[in-house]
């Protein structure tokens, strides 16, 4: 599973959606499946519809049976043609058979704020099946009109509980939370029927695997959002895909019954979770074989439609995707068993995702189940014919497994055109967060390094400017002192290869600041002294502020303690190198140009050869 994918499904379990304050999540899946989907409508319940179709038409009033194909819901509104010299307006719109409608809900379970005592706890009831076993020492979140609130569920400690209570569960009417503020503050922000969350977030672990609250049914809003981006980006749609984002599935699948009536597609599937048998305490002479990691469950039972059962399991066997099947004696738990039922029936199917810990805060799915459950709805929409019949027993059984599936249609322009700016606008946003990622990125190494620098210095007992304010050298001298005592003498080798930058005539940044050097006589120096300080400046006072530069450091002067000075007869001075390759390069320094600010470029005379 791709990392954007990774985001958006922790994004999507992370937001808060209690059933009946599903807004939040909502306006999630509009943002993704904008530039997808043709159209995406909100009914009053709160369920998101959004629409992809091949094609769609508008019929008219005076048109004696002529269509006009139109590529989006848009268009169709206010079409017009002439004929005859009169115009006619578009009145009924048509979309491509057959109309498949996946179906994934987007709340989850919560509480509800009862009752505010005098004291300021809450007192809660439960939004859909809340187990109150899991609930005594649970941090949730408290979702109040000026935001978020933590909480604290609170219950008496073992040590004050009676013996015969502490086998037993404390019932959620004596639950509290605790806000961890006073009475007025918790009364002020909070107000009866404000709903609560789990205050826990999405993580991976194991192998493979994930852990979070509302994966009921986040990753079915999940696995919805992308079939629909995986069926626009392929060129062998047929029909119209309605993805059906449901609300209030948790007490009694209340958006699914008012979705199917509107929508009334020709073939259904929910897709939601189901239960994982694959942990000790569970009986699977009861409850089946269900294990994480091991592929989609299809339900096979009264509530789903013989047809659509085997054209799952023909999807996924033609498509080499491992399942697992499970039986569902009666009614199910799911919005299946209101699609079924709507209208005059809509054959309807129901595929789930293993889940381990249901309705606990800590949810666990295999991502490779998840990513198995896309690529079978994909498969299994794609191989819907626009006249598919699901009359049990009448219509044409379904072979096993289909054969590869034939070239689609040439793909449409215009809708590769639209899908590709919306997947260009997507790129560019990402962009844009990593470049700014980045810029905040070398600040911070900036700041590091400035710190280092700092610390290095402090450390060195370096902290003071290379020259005081009047000029004066005081600190220069100090500080060449305590190199001279803890540096040892360099080879008479390095004498002559390292050229002794701290020197005037072979620095033009010193030359420049102490102006030019005395005419070059003859110095003597005793032979006991090997060095003489001079006046230099600190590495960090150069061009590649901080660096040291190869052959910088103290020099010691001519081994005999005599240099010879290069007089009007031009002879050859003995003792450090200069530090320039050319005469025209000397020239400039002697003309005050800085290396890093101006063109020269200083080329130590021991560099390689080309360099």
């Amino acid at each position: 599973m791709k990392k954007r994918d990774i985001k958006f499904l922790k994004e999507l379990v992370e937001t808060p959606s209690p059933t009946g304050s599903e807004e939040k999540v909502a306006e999630l899946v509009r943002q993704r499946l904008t530039g997808i989907a043709d159209e995406i409508h909100t009914d009053t319940m709160g369920s998101v519809h959004a629409i992809l179709s091949s094609h769609i038409n508008v019929i008219h009033d005076e048109a004696d049976d002529e269509t006009v194909h139109v590529g989006s819901f848009e268009d169709a509104g206010e079409y017009e043609y002439v004929e005859e010299g009169a115009a006619a307006h578009g009145s009924v719109v048509e979309m491509a058979s057959p109309v498949f409608m996946l179906a994934a809900h987007m709340d989850e379970i919560g509480l509800m704020v009862r009752y505010i005592s005098d004291d300021g706890f809450l007192y809660v009831s439960a939004i859909g099946g809340v187990d109150a076993a899991i609930l005594p020492g649970m941090r949730v979140d408290v979702h109040a009109r000026e935001g978020v609130l933590r909480g604290i569920v609170g219950r008496k400690p073992i040590h004050l509980i009676d013996a015969d209570d502490r086998k037993s569960v404390t019932p959620l009417d004596n639950l509290v939370i605790d806000l961890g503020m006073p009475a007025y503050k918790v009364k002020q922000k909070v107000a009866v029927g404000d709903a609560i969350t789990f205050g826990v977030g999405f993580e991976r672990f194991g192998r493979d695997m994930a852990v979070s609250k509302s994966f009921d049914d986040k990753s079915g809003v999940f696995i919805a959002c992308e079939v629909m981006e995986r069926l626009a980006e392929t060129d062998q749609m047929q029909g119209t895909y309605i993805a059906a984002i449901t609300t209030q599935e948790e007490i009694g699948t209340r958006g699914a019954i008012t979705s199917a009536y509107s929508v009334n597609p020709d073939v259904a599937v929910a897709f939601d979770v189901t239960h994982a048998t694959d942990y000790p305490g569970i009986d699977r002479t009861k409850h089946g074989d269900i294990r994480c990691g091991k592929g989609p469950v299809i339900a096979k039972g009264p509530n789903i439609n013989p047809l659509v059962f085997e054209r799952l399991v023909a999807a996924a066997e033609a498509e080499g995707i491992p399942y697992q099947l499970e039986a569902e004696p009666g009614v199910t738990g799911t919005d299946a068993r209101a699609i079924q039922i709507s209208q005059s029936g809509i054959p309807t199917g129901l595929v789930s995702v293993p889940l381990r810990y249901m309705h606990t805060p800590n949810e666990t799915v295999s991502l490779s189940d998840i990513e198995a459950t896309i690529r079978l709805l994909v498969r299994f929409a794609l191989d819907l014919e626009f006249d598919a019949s699901f009359v049990p027993g009448i219509s044409p059984v379904v072979e096993h497994p289909h054969a590869p599936r034939k070239k689609g249609k040439p793909m449409d322009a215009e809708r590769e055109l639209k899908r590709m700016t919306a997947k260009i606008e997507r790129l560019s946003a990402r962009i844009a967060e990593l470049e700014d990622e980045n810029s905040q990125m070398s600040t911070v190494q900036r700041a590091q390094i400035e710190l280092f620098e700092k610390m290095r210095r402090e450390a060195d007992g370096d902290d003071l400017d290379p020259m005081d304010e009047d000029g004066s050298s005081d600190a220069i001298e100090a500080d060449a002192a305590e190199v001279i005592e803890a540096e040892p003498a360099p080879s008479a080798a390095a004498q002559q290869m390292r050229p002794d930058a701290r020197q005037p005539m072979n620095n033009p940044r010193l030359a420049q600041q102490h102006g030019p050097m005395p005419n070059q006589m003859a110095v003597q120096h005793a032979a006991d002294a090997p060095f003489e300080r001079q006046q230099f400046m600190r590495a960090g006072e150069f061009a590649n502020q901080g660096m040291p530069q190869q052959g910088w450091g103290m020099q010691p002067q001519g081994a005999q303690g005599q240099h010879i000075a290069q007089g009007a007869q031009g002879m050859q001075q003995a003792g450090p190198r200069p530090a320039f390759a050319n005469p025209t390069a000397a020239e400039e320094a002697a003309q005050g140009i800085i290396p890093g600010k101006d063109t020269l470029t200083i080329i130590p005379t021991d560099a390689p050869e080309g360099e």
